[in-house]
């Protein structure tokens, strides 16, 4: 398991990273984004493939430029939570828990992708952020002998990552 010398696992990233891959795969996603918005359905699920699948590469890949890749993706889970808020829901109270669950999840996904920057040998810094919230997002160093990365895991779970993915397709195919 890819691990910092604080001791932080990687554990969170493999699940991005398994769940952007499956979800980029998904072939209900287009389909029923088609079916309730028409053809622009189609392109808006095209489009969150797309975006799911550089999460789920940029992820498992751990490098510089996927860092940035990481960081960004918070801002897709907002804009994917305001256009569901606004064209598929239909009360107040889905509306509500789309804004808070996508709120939540980009929070999340920033302070756990930006908090391991040094795993993924990334050098830009913000400056501030870190100095006004230093738990949120202070410095971290790299354990020398760390590989990140799908390259850095081990050939048993290198398998059972692809393995998981595999096995969601299948279930997905049954639906």
């Amino acid at each position: 398991m890819t691990t910092t010398r604080a001791g932080r696992a990687y554990k969170f990233g493999w699940l991005v990273a398994w769940s952007g891959l499956a979800n980029a795969v998904n072939p209900k996603l287009i389909n029923d984004l088609g079916y309730i918005l028409g053809p622009w359905g189609i392109v808006l699920g095209v489009l969150i493939a797309g975006w799911s699948l550089a999460i789920g590469i940029a992820a498992a890949a751990v490098r510089p430029w996927s860092w940035f890749v990481l960081l960004a993706s918070p801002l897709f889970v907002l804009a994917w939570g305001g256009l569901y808020m606004t064209l598929i829901a239909r009360d107040w109270g889905s509306r509500a828990v789309v804004a808070v669950f996508s709120l939540t999840t980009s929070g999340i996904c920033f302070s756990y992708f930006y908090k391991r920057r040094a795993l993924f040998r990334a050098r830009w810094r913000w400056q501030r952020l870190e100095r006004s919230w230093p738990g949120l997002a202070g410095p971290e160093t790299l354990s020398a002998g760390v590989r990140p990365g799908f390259t850095g895991l081990s050939p048993l779970h290198r398998k059972l990552f692809v393995a998981a993915i595999a096995i969601w397709l299948v279930i997905l195919s049954t639906r």
